[in-house]
């Protein structure tokens, strides 16, 4: 066949009709070509593939289907997963404690413990010290601080050393480390879902507030010029004025989604300069 019997063939009209069996009156009728059927056909498989991935993408009928992993499944991954990687982590870190007092036990000195980004075991290097790091480093250590920590659960003073460790806000995994040249005047963590965050130091609420882009903000006025911001909070537990103690609950952490895991941001500033808080804190 030539083309044009083809494309004859193809737009060749059709009537379709309907009509009553008892009087063959015509009722209804409509003219079709065998191109028009097709693209019917096509048009139809296209809104059905539509309705299909909608129901699928956007309602929890895959939960229904056994054996089938749906959003509650996908949800209970995330949080296992965040839950392996903290234990794996905290399961390091003891891991390296009992090995420091053993050599301690058989009277070896052990190693310098160096910088608290190496002691988590991740990669990168830790900011650049400034000099008002010193000066705050020195002031934690001196008898009547303002930051020392009654309760040595908490906080411990290591002698020999001008060392001084906060009480970490959460337990998590740091996502984005302190680099103020990029914007970041802190750290970001990944938490496991719905944990507190608690506070790092006594202190009061200075700020309990909501943004767009940050969320929920609550920051801490602590004692020497020192401030802790814990931003992207889900909710705040503490207002403006209220005082807190160390390790008290001040916000709460959001829950994992399918496509996301809660993040909260932690600054610390000191006279007005944002501190790296790794320095201070081991998370």
């Amino acid at each position: 066949m030539k083309l044009k019997e083809i494309v004859g063939y193809l737009r060749e009209r059709n009537k379709l009709s309907l009509r009553n069996v008892r009087t063959g009156q015509e009722i209804w009728h409509i003219f079709v070509s065998r191109t028009s059927m097709v693209l019917a056909v096509v048009a139809l498989v296209l809104i059905l593939f539509a309705v299909a991935l909608t129901t699928v993408a956007y309602t929890p009928i895959l939960d229904l289907i056994p054996g089938y992993p749906g959003s509650k499944s996908r949800k209970a991954l995330i949080a296992s997963i965040m839950k392996l990687d903290s234990l794996s982590a905290e399961v390091g870190r003891w891991e390296e404690y009992h090995a420091r007092f053993a050599r301690i036990l058989d009277g070896q000195v052990p190693a310098a413990e160096g910088d608290t980004l190496h002691r988590q075991g991740l990669r990168g290097s830790v900011a650049p010290r400034i000099p008002l790091d010193s000066v705050l480093r020195g002031q934690m250590t001196d008898d009547g601080s303002p930051y020392r920590l009654s309760d040595g659960t908490i906080g411990r003073m290591r002698s020999g050393r001008s060392t001084f460790e906060m009480l970490s806000p959460v337990k998590g995994v740091i996502s984005k480390t302190f680099s103020p040249q990029t914007g970041m005047f802190g750290v970001e963590i990944a938490p496991t879902p719905n944990q507190v965050v608690l506070a790092v130091l006594d202190g009061t609420v200075m700020l309990e507030s909501w943004n767009p882009e940050l969320g929920n903000i609550v920051a801490i006025q602590h004692g020497g010029n020192m401030v802790s911001i814990y931003k992207q909070v889900a909710k705040a537990l503490k207002g403006t004025g209220e005082h807190v103690r160390a390790g008290e609950p001040v916000a709460m952490t959001g829950q994992a989604t399918d496509s996301k895991i809660p993040h909260i941001t932690f600054e610390l500033w000191y006279n007005g300069t944002a501190m790296d808080p790794e320095n201070y804190i081991v998370f």
